[in-house]
């Protein structure tokens, strides 16, 4: 009976392990099952928190383009209708009237046309306006609105075909009123949805995102990206009840979630208010764009858990198949154990086992390697193992001492002194021996030489502390300040150019129209005026450019320089009109990069070759290429001035000039964006010069160039 027990124990305890082992890695899969789920829950939310973030900046940042814009334009027209309110009272004068609106309409390229109209909705006046042809537009919206309400103030009428320039317009128009306070007709001004389209692309989107303008009848004023079949969305009311809620609310902003769209594709939606105007900036995120990282991870996630569940399937087979074959061999384990506590002599590393009397029963023949003593002096003098610990680790290893005598095992990095003086370091580790009867024997040591490893490892520390405390201070640094700096430029400019617009045009007027009025100093004076508020116009226009270059989306491409730069050269034969210019073009083949930002920078060399050799009977400018293995550098050469080498390291500098404003005009802005344009293309620029023979100037680009955000510099 005694015998059957002892014969089913084995097969009993092997059936209870192997239920507990199932238990557990069931438990262990649905542990690690939930936290995945709960993982990818979590981060499910945060993308989607993160999506309607994003489309509400971006909206905010149209929206406020969409007003700065709209501004300028309402200016516009209240300079165009005070200045006819002026001529109604004396009656006007067609040509000086149209000359007018010609001069405002070059100042504001956004306005394709600026025209006016009598009371009875036709089209008298204006640029590209034939008086000998009836153009009727009393039927129009906005005509009929300023003509119901004269003080309705700025009227934007949603999309229409303009039936004099034969293209789809956005109206912006002010009544117009006599003396007595009767309509007298309309100033309106034709915007291209063009232009609209291209204020919503100047934020960058996924390719299923989109961006547009409406109006609070739910009519698309512009959309991007632009619908297949324009005809049938602008000026189309689109029923959006979400969007519908946002506008009856009175809300300025809001988001929602949304299939109602031009294509038909679900979208989360962030909408602002563009000012107090009617208008409504649309950001449409599609889910598939920003959740498709989400899907990716989600996708990992779940083949890790798949390859954790196997791997803990075939681990608990393992397992269970190694405790059975170590309880069959416990026994034989417990008869062999004494025949296996001796150390090996030939051991790469220092070991030694010492007694319980602190006496040395085994030393291994590295010792000598390691600290230049021999076995016999170890084993002759056991304090020599204490007194050739360093002393500012003395303390350390007596610590150490006391702690193995409370534990089986313990482990430390301590220095030594050799015998020839030189310090080392030592990876300690000791454990505690006992007999089979349960007595403690000693202890065994290993001694491993980690020297070379301890000094890597300082030496590594320092640099990389170093350079993480360079790297963060010079990044944090010159993220703000180019933050500050962009965020000023841009919105410097916006804000300027609108009142010295109004001073460049009440002093056209004042020389124009009140002419008799004034002295010649007056005159002069006036004339002054205009001529500083032009340059500092120009002065914006620079720093606007030189803030945009940092900032456009790239579109990297094969390019024709050879075709780019007959084309720019064409585009400044103005610049050269009654002058003897030779081009000689070398073969430039083709490069890859942005074709709208490479022809900005050709416009500006080539524009500085002009300029500068202006002084020249004849100018002569070259332009070639010189393709390497990994780079093309492209030139611009000119005999123009020079300049002196000294001062070659400002010439790519914002507002440095090497020649003064009354040789040559400019505001030193030109070379500036040069650089910055080629920095983003992945290129570098310099120049050679001497006085009076003329100046080169290189710039290389990469045969490869990746895009970059709009906002990646700025």
């Amino acid at each position: 009976m005694s015998g059957e027990t002892t014969a089913q124990s084995p097969h009993s305890a092997a059936s209870a392990f192997s239920l507990l082992m199932a238990w557990g890695i069931v438990l262990i899969n649905l542990f690690v099952f939930g936290m995945a789920g709960f993982v990818l829950y979590q981060s499910h939310e945060e993308y989607e928190e993160r999506s309607g973030i994003v489309a509400q900046n971006l909206s905010r940042m149209l929206a406020l383009d969409m007003s700065r814009e709209f501004e300028k334009i309402d200016t516009t027209l209240l300079v165009a209708a005070d200045e006819i309110t002026n001529q109604l009272r004396r009656g006007i004068d067609a040509a000086r009237l149209n000359a007018f609106l010609r001069h405002l309409q070059g100042h504001v390229p956004e306005i394709i046309s600026l025209r006016v109209t009598d009371a009875n909705g036709i089209v008298r006046y204006g640029v590209g306006v034939d008086p000998k042809v009836r153009i009727d537009i009393s039927d129009r919206e906005y005509f009929l609105r300023q003509r119901d309400d004269p003080q309705a103030g700025l009227v934007v009428a949603s999309p229409v075909m303009a039936r004099i320039d034969k293209r789809w317009v956005v109206i912006f128009s002010h009544a117009l009123c006599r003396t007595d306070g009767s309509f007298a007709g309309i100033v309106y001004a034709n915007v291209s949805i063009d232009h609209l389209v291209q204020l919503l692309s100047s934020v960058e989107v996924g390719p299923r995102d989109s961006s547009s303008l409406r109006d609070t009848g739910l009519r698309i004023y512009a959309r991007y990206p632009v619908p297949e079949n324009v005809d049938k969305v602008y000026g189309k009311r689109l029923d959006v009840p979400e969007l519908q809620k946002v506008i009856e609310d009175g809300l300025d902003a809001g988001s929602y979630v949304s299939s109602h769209t031009v294509d038909g594709v679900e979208r989360k939606f962030a909408v602002r208010r563009v000012g107090k105007l009617p208008l409504y900036v649309v950001v449409g995120r599609a889910a598939d764009e920003y959740m498709l990282p989400w899907r990716e991870q989600a996708a990992k996630t779940l083949a890790v858990f798949l390859l954790f569940f196997v791997t803990s399937l075939v681990a608990s087979w393992l397992i269970y198949r190694s405790w059975r074959s170590q309880v069959a061999a416990t026994a034989e384990l417990a008869r062999e154990e004494e025949k296996f506590h001796t150390v090996a002599d030939h051991t790469y590393d220092w070991e030694y086992w010492e007694g319980r009397q602190g006496e040395i029963r085994y030393m291994s023949p590295s010792c000598q390697r390691v600290t230049g003593y021999a076995q016999a002096e170890f084993v002759a003098d056991p304090g020599l193992l204490q007194r050739i610990v360093h002393p500012g680790d003395q303390t350390l290893l007596a610590g150490h001492r006391h702690d193995i005598e409370h534990k089986d095992e313990a482990a430390l990095d301590f220095r030594i002194v050799c015998r020839d003086g030189e310090i080392r370091w030592l990876a300690h580790v000791c454990q505690s021996v006992f007999g089979n009867d349960g007595q403690y024997m000693g202890r065994r040591v290993s001694n491993r030489d980690i020297t070379e490893r301890k000094q890597a490892e300082a030496a590594l520390s320092r640099l990389n502390a170093e350079l993480e405390r360079h790297v963060a201070q010079r990044t944090a640094e010159l993220e703000t300040a180019i933050f500050d700096l962009e965020n000023f430029n841009y919105s410097a400019s916006h804000d300027l150019r609108i009142p010295l617009r109004a001073v460049d045009s009440f002093s056209w007027i004042l020389l124009h129209e009140h002419a008799l009025q004034l002295d010649e100093e007056g005159k002069r004076l006036l004339n002054v005026v205009r001529v500083n508020t032009q340059r500092m116009a120009q002065i914006i226009d620079d720093m606007q450019g030189f803030s945009r270059a940092g900032r456009l989306v790239m579109a990297p491409g094969d390019i024709d320089v050879d075709e780019l730069v007959r084309e720019v050269m064409e585009e400044l034969k103005s610049a050269s009109a009654g002058r003897e210019v030779r081009l000689e073009l070398k073969h430039l083949g083709h490069v890859h990069a942005d074709r709208a930002l490479l022809r900005w920078v050709m416009l500006n060399l080539l524009g500085n070759a002009l300029k500068f050799t202006r002084t020249r009977a004849q100018a002569l400018i070259e332009v070639g290429a010189q393709p390497g293995d990994k780079e093309t550098v492209i030139y611009v050469k000119d005999n123009g001035v020079g300049f002196d080498m000294l001062y070659a390291d400002k010439l790519f500098g914002v507002f440095q000039r090497l020649h003064g404003v009354e040789e040559f005009e400019g505001a030193g802005i030109g070379l500036a964006i040069v650089k910055r344009i080629v920095t983003r293309l992945g290129g570098r620029v310099w120049a050679e010069g001497k006085v009076d023979e003329g100046a080169t100037v290189y710039f290389s680009l990469p045969l490869v160039v990746e895009s970059t955000k709009s906002n990646g510099e700025g």
